[in-house]
């Protein structure tokens, strides 16, 4: 019959992760509460710099509730086109912080990541809902801690000379949340 059994050696994306293609961006340990996108963007920020020869492929969005109350609302991807290289229009300011790749290991990352604090000539335009929401939640009732997460497979690719944030329809009052963007780099290959 032709069969064949095939057996996957390591995890999906282990080639990548050893080769220093694989980045996590976090939000530290004390959260942030999300907002609604503003031209005084307090939203993590991923960005990848018009010279950077790669495409970077969003792989994965995980939000995990620490504290607060939260408001209903959905998650939203925000898009800024035409960054270019360095601070100017229409990216003015970037709280760089360096992402997590191999532990231990040199990072080899084009893609610039804030967690927080960056502002921008004009508030970023909505891209595309994530899949995920949030729920009314008060934190005096006992709500149970919640994890969301969405994979992305292939298809949430960023260009050089963009930068895609992470934002609400509504603000989240007072809830802090943790917030990791995993994303692959892959080399641009000239034909």
């Amino acid at each position: 019959m032709a069969e064949q059994l095939v057996s996957q050696l390591h995890g999906p994306m282990y080639r990548a992760a050893a080769v220093n293609r694989v980045y996590t961006g976090v939000v530290g340990t004390a959260g942030i509460a999300l907002i609604v996108a503003a031209t005084t963007g307090n939203h993590p920020t991923l960005w990848n710099p018009s010279s950077s020869k790669r495409n970077v492929s969003i792989l994965r969005l995980e939000v995990s509730w620490i504290s607060g109350n939260n408001a209903p609302g959905a998650i939203y991807w925000h898009h800024t086109p035409n960054t270019g290289d360095a601070l100017a229009v229409p990216i003015l300011t970037f709280t760089q912080v360096a992402p997590v790749g191999i532990v231990g290991g040199a990072l080899d990352n084009k893609a610039r990541w804030a967690p927080a604090v960056s502002t921008y000539t004009a508030v970023p335009g909505f891209l595309r809902p994530t899949g995920l929401s949030l729920f009314t939640g008060v934190a005096a009732t006992a709500v149970a801690p919640f994890i969301l997460e969405k994979r992305y497979d292939g298809d949430f690719i960023v260009a050089p000379g963009n930068a895609v944030h992470l934002c609400t329809q509504a603000a989240t009052t007072t809830a802090l949340l943790a917030i990791a963007v995993v994303w692959e780099e892959i080399d641009i290959v000239s034909t």
